[in-house]
């Protein structure tokens, strides 16, 4: 019997993942993957099967994390779309590069859809490094940079970057062929004259092995994954073997993950100088509330919004086209009981919603319409009770399409 249920559990765990899919308007849905391609996802749920546009779709994360990669990188690998590929092996003869991918797939790329290789393990550890490669990756160059560790820092030549075997790096400096031993090498940047034509990726998603990839086509074919990115790139991957994929940009703005335009917060209690303490105390939070718990209304967690004291007031610049605010309202869970604050919410200077809330009453939903407004004002007063229990919760506060 022992052994039955053992088999019976390995089986299980062997089968398809559960995701979670949730819509720009809010809905959500749970259930295995059936069909996924650039225009529709369908989950067979509890109920049967669910299906949505992808233009609709938001986020489709695993209900459970997918099992961690086996084999550790030793580069990393950059597109021209900004997808990142975790890799084991990387040459290069001719103009193209030889990759060999965590994920065990072999590869070869044009170097015109590289942007970049580091050959470090990801992270570093090291915060000096990476804020280093960083600046040199983002340096307006005229040619292409080969990357070099000397004495615990990062430094660079700039020249025409040629063929990478397991051993060299082969770079022509002013028209001298100079070949550099591998292990020396911290990474190499590829010159661009001009920047790529690329069109707009359908999503990305997030792999176990740290894999992120644009999507320009993706198709399901038995638990795998068939996707071409915007820079031409094929390649495959499990199914069990993602994370999540994100469908958000351009339809989604969580205001958590924007920069306020302007955010000031004046306590009940002034000092004619106030202490650091006391101004990062009332800063208003982002995704956690004040004493950096997760935001909980009703009972509920909200793993996006904003945490805010009165008296605060905060202006967004709204990006892109955007038709709607959406956002669940309430008191903090953690001080329900007391809480009580007014608040008013502003597009282009004109009322959108006011009014008061309160511990006492039950979480509220909010869409306010904000087609054609460059601003998103919003004022959280003191209400009945001063101060007292003033943390008013905006639950996934966003801006959709």
């Amino acid at each position: 019997m022992l052994i039955w249920n053992l088999l019976l559990s390995a089986a299980l765990t062997a089968g398809p993942p559960d995701f979670e899919a949730q819509t720009v308007d809010g809905q959500a849905a749970v259930g295995r993957v059936v069909r996924l391609d650039a225009g529709e996802l369908v989950l067979e749920t509890a109920g049967g099967p669910s299906k949505f546009a992808l233009s609709t779709l938001a986020m489709l994360s695993r209900k459970t994390a997918p099992p961690a990669a086996q084999t550790k990188a030793s580069a990393w690998i950059e597109l021209v779309d900004q997808s990142s590929l975790p890799a084991t092996a990387y040459t290069v003869q001719g103009g193209t590069a030889r990759v060999a991918l965590v994920s065990g797939q072999n590869l070869e790329i044009p170097t015109k859809a590289i942007r970049w290789v580091r050959f470090a393990a990801e992270p570093d550890g090291d915060g000096k490094l990476t804020k280093q490669w960083s600046e040199i990756t983002e340096s307006k160059a005229a040619g292409d940079l080969l990357v070099v560790r000397k004495s615990g820092a990062l430094d660079y030549l700039e020249g025409v970057q040629g063929d990478i075997d397991a051993d060299t790096c082969n770079f022509q400096l002013d028209n001298e062929s100079i070949p550099v031993k591998r292990p020396k090498v911290e990474g190499v940047v590829y010159f661009h004259a001009t920047a790529p034509e690329l069109s707009e990726p359908v999503g990305r998603l997030v792999a176990a092995d740290g894999s992120r990839v644009a999507m320009r086509t993706v198709q399901l074919v038995d638990d795998r994954l068939k996707i071409s990115t915007p820079a031409g790139v094929s390649l495959e991957l499990a199914l069990n073997d993602v994370a999540k994929f994100d469908f958000s940009s351009g339809k989604i703005a969580f205001l958590s993950d924007l920069e306020p335009e302007s955010a000031t917060s004046v306590p009940f209690l002034g000092f004619a100088e106030e202490p650091q303490a006391l101004r990062d105390y009332y800063r208003f939070g982002r995704d956690r509330d004040f004493e950096h718990n997760p935001l909980r209304l009703d009972g509920k967690v909200y793993r996006k919004g904003l945490s805010l004291s009165s008296r605060t007031a905060l202006v967004y610049k709204l990006p892109g086209k955007f038709r709607l605010f959406r956002t669940v309202i309430g008191i903090d869970d953690s001080v329900r009981e007391t809480g009580d604050v007014r608040l008013e919410i502003k597009g282009d200077g004109k009322t959108l919603w006011q009014g008061d809330v309160r511990g006492s009453d039950p979480a509220r939903e909010l869409e306010l319409k904000v087609e054609g407004m460059k601003r998103l004002e919003i004022l959280v007063d003191y209400g009945a009770g001063l101060d007292i229990g003033d943390r008013l919760d905006l639950c996934d506060a966003r801006v959709t399409k």
